[in-house]
């Protein structure tokens, strides 16, 4: 697949928008669903199945006889959702509201995962799931605004505080009760966004400290289970490095503003041309059997609170292969 560059402000038609709201505007992935609006986070089950959170809801994409691939909500609510994980057989994820009268109130989701994705017999009420259903477990009122999240293989959730700068650790008691609730790193980074646990290192995304440099590093776990020092691996200025992923012995991971994924490893840099992609959040490895592994799943927020399929909004499948520009 051949990829494109279209000039700093985008494709021919959109850039004066691009321009204003400070976007990168351009799209080349291959579309598997059009229509998550602010497409935001996504996961991949043990068996292939994908899981996309976007605007106020989890999706799960399942792929229809002809081949073409269907969205299927998975909670009815009015929560900005953000990050979204499995663990031990359970969806979570983490949302805030954006009404006035009750902006940034934060809460914590969960719903037992089916035993097999729906297939579309299966389906009672259109874009409904069938088989999940996330629910509020509990209120977060610790954070100010949860985004980024992951487990580590003692089974502990980890949330990224963007509105705090800190990464705070839950413990479960039950798979739907909070068991405690702590901040495991402070002030990790302003706005601290993705997160990956890679060994005893907690990988994330976020700003440093009084200035506009994005940073991706790591957190190290000692011994003892609390954090450690931080590293910073890679920085850039004016941009805002946002979800990742491990990848052929490095990380993928995607630059929001300059609308492009880049690859890491041992601080050697590949990255696609500027706009092959709407705004990416969040990028990981596609896996089998609706995928081909080869390819790299995107999501693609677009402009914020506009939820418009052509800008962006959108869940996409990326080659890799020559696409890697300078």
């Amino acid at each position: 697949m051949q990829h494109r560059s279209h000039g700093k402000w985008g494709r021919h038609g959109v850039g004066a928008l691009c321009l204003i709201t400070l976007l990168g505007c351009g799209s080349e992935s291959e579309t598997i669903v059009n229509d998550v609006p602010e497409s935001e986070n996504l996961f991949f089950t043990e068996d292939g199945r994908l899981f996309v959170s976007g605007g106020d809801n989890v999706f799960e994409i399942i792929q229809q006889e002809d081949g073409s691939y269907d969205k299927l909500d998975t909670f009815q609510g009015d929560c900005l959702i953000e990050g979204t994980i499995l663990r031990q057989g359970y969806v979570y994820a983490v949302c805030s509201k954006t009404r006035l009268s009750e902006l940034a109130d934060s809460y914590f989701l969960a719903g037992q995962l089916s035993e097999q994705a729906p297939s579309a017999e299966d389906v009672i009420e259109a874009g409904v799931h069938p088989h999940i259903q996330l629910e509020v477990i509990a209120p977060l009122p610790e954070l100010g605004l949860p985004n980024g999240i992951d487990v580590d293989e003692h089974g502990s959730i980890f949330v990224a505080d963007s509105g705090k700068g800190d990464i705070v650790k839950i413990d479960m008691a039950t798979p739907t009760e909070i068991g405690s609730l702590t901040v495991w790193d402070e002030n990790t980074a302003m706005f601290v966004n993705g997160l990956n646990w890679v060994g005893d290192r907690l990988y994330y995304t976020g700003l440093k400290y009084n200035s506009l440099l994005s940073v991706f590093g790591y957190v190290e776990r000692n011994p003892d289970g609390s954090a450690g020092a931080r590293h910073v691996l890679f920085q850039r200025w004016g941009t805002v490095l946002d979800d990742f992923a491990p990848y052929d012995g490095g990380f993928v991971i995607t630059d929001y503003l300059k609308g492009t994924v880049l690859y890491w490893k041992d601080g050697v840099i590949m990255e696609t041309a500027p706009d092959t992609f709407f705004a990416p959040t969040a990028v990981i490895p596609a896996q089998p059997p609706m995928f081909d592994s080869s390819a790299l799943v995107v999501t693609e927020k677009g402009i914020i609170f506009n939820h418009n399929p052509a800008f962006g909004n959108k869940v996409g499948l990326f080659y890799p292969g020559a696409g890697w520009g300078e």
